[in-house]
């Protein structure tokens, strides 16, 4: 696992702790302040049926107090605003790939990890994808042409597998696709969605073309007791036998 995961998710932890910590806090002084403010109301009343002096300076303080009291409610209510904003922000950043927006090698490893019960793991299918031509572009172009290739064909690959099943970027050139209830029809109808997708960005031309090197390991064929066995027959057939989309 990434270091900058558990530094993320440590820092995410930190602001949730602070956001509980502030919230009871925030109650605890919102009733002292009903209190105060009850009491207050209270004994300036009575002092006023028997005195007709100037209000002493104890009610003045109280009062500035009181007023202190609800400033810091308000400021108190925007530090949580702002707290919470900043701790969903770190956890998504700890689950999320930067450059595309897909789950990282983290969230693969947990998506993974959830098709381990027999009855998602029986008719998984697992698919694993390269951008076949990236080395080539990285090389020829700079990586920034790289990345910008990566991160179009991660919103293609997000678009098209939101009908089917989940897609993540396992780290660097790898991407994956897990699908539930998938036979071989549904895998072609997926595969067929996906190549249609990248045909029409190659004709449009915008930058390098998309070239993706793909391998699918579906357990209703292979029979596999183990998720991880699964995968790594889809990483056999890349390494083996790839197939092409472009």
């Amino acid at each position: 696992m990434k270091p900058e995961f558990y530094d993320k998710s440590k820092r995410a932890n930190v602001y949730n702790t602070i956001y509980i910590y502030k919230i009871i806090s925030l109650v605890l002084l919102v009733i002292f302040t009903v209190i105060l403010a009850v009491l207050f109301h209270k004994d300036k009343a009575k002092y006023k049926e028997f005195s007709q002096a100037d209000t002493p300076a104890f009610f003045v303080v109280v009062a500035a107090c009181l007023v202190l009291f609800v400033i810091s409610i308000i400021l108190d209510f925007y530090i949580l605003r702002r707290t919470a904003s900043i701790g969903r922000r770190l956890n998504k950043l700890a689950f999320i790939d930067k450059l595309t927006g897909l789950p990282n090698r983290y969230s693969c490893d947990l998506l993974i990890n959830s098709f381990s019960a027999p009855e998602r793991l029986q008719n998984a299918g697992f698919f694993l994808m390269q951008i076949a031509n990236l080395s080539s572009i990285n090389s020829e172009n700079g990586h920034d042409n790289g990345n910008w290739l990566i991160s179009e064909f991660c919103t293609i690959l997000e678009d098209v597998s939101a009908d089917y099943g989940y897609a993540g970027r396992n780290g660097g050139n790898e991407f994956i696709v897990l699908i539930e209830n998938c036979d071989s029809t549904a895998a072609d109808m997926f595969l067929l969605d996906l190549t249609k997708r990248i045909h029409g960005y190659n004709e449009m031309n915008v930058g390098s073309p998309l070239e993706v090197a793909y391998a699918r390991a579906l357990n209703c064929d292979e029979h596999k007791d183990k998720i991880s066995d699964l995968v790594s027959q889809g990483y056999r057939k890349l390494r083996e036998s790839p197939q092409v989309l472009s």
